[in-house]
């Protein structure tokens, strides 16, 4: 059984691992590098960790922006 990394907490309906592998029926994913053993995932780390970090730099700044805009319309 194969332990993929996953960044996210939303597991419903993932069906792809970040590095790229289609989850199967005994895919596992885990936020936890310690307990990962794709060799994919662990090969990818660094790209894995940066596209996760500016995905929430990006909702950060939508949030920050939604509140700018709803502050100027009351």
């Amino acid at each position: 059984m194969t332990t993929h990394f996953a960044p996210f907490t939303d597991l419903e309906d993932v069906e792809q691992a970040p590095c790229g592998t289609w989850l199967g029926e005994t895919s596992e994913l885990s936020g936890d590098w310690s307990k990962v053993n794709c060799m994919l995932c662990q090969k990818h780390k660094a790209k894995i960790i940066a596209a996760a970090a500016a995905e929430e730099r990006f909702i950060v700044e939508q949030m920050g922006d939604m509140a700018a805009f709803m502050r100027a319309e009351a």
